[in-house]
């Protein structure tokens, strides 16, 4: 009875071992070559974007940005876990990024826009921007 007990804990055991390495699976693979739209996708979003904030080892990088009114961030995740970039205010929101998506977003009024990650609120960032010359 002893060494039952022992088979069972030993079964048990494997089987969380197993179920914890598949939980941290993604769900979403993508291929590593990207097909021809990404590529035409991917081009028209650097070509429109003024900047780039990177997203890598679950920060924003940088994480504090100067733009003028009118300009456009392309945010790029480049971790190999899914972020979003949210404005804390509700004003913005990337949904999900997997790993090497983008999104990019137009900030036409002045301001400080801070965000963060929803999946991991400890990542902030900051999104000043100056309005042009000829705005008040």
């Amino acid at each position: 009875m002893k060494y039952i007990s022992y088979f069972l804990i030993a079964i048990g055991s494997a089987l969380l071992v197993v179920l914890l390495s598949l939980s941290s699976c993604s769900p979403n693979h993508q291929s590593a070559t990207p097909t021809n739209q990404q590529t035409e996708q991917s081009k028209v979003s650097v070509q429109n974007s003024n900047h780039t904030v990177k997203i890598l080892n679950f920060k924003y990088m940088p994480e504090t940005l100067k733009i003028g009114s009118g300009e456009t961030v392309q945010f790029v995740n480049q971790d190999e876990e899914p972020h979003t970039v949210t404005a804390k205010d509700g004003a913005f929101d990337s949904k999900a990024l997997d790993t090497q998506q983008t999104w990019t977003h137009t900030f036409n009024q002045a301001g400080t826009f801070p965000y963060l990650c929803s999946i991991h609120p400890y990542m902030k960032g900051t999104i000043t921007v100056t309005p042009k010359r000829n705005e008040k």
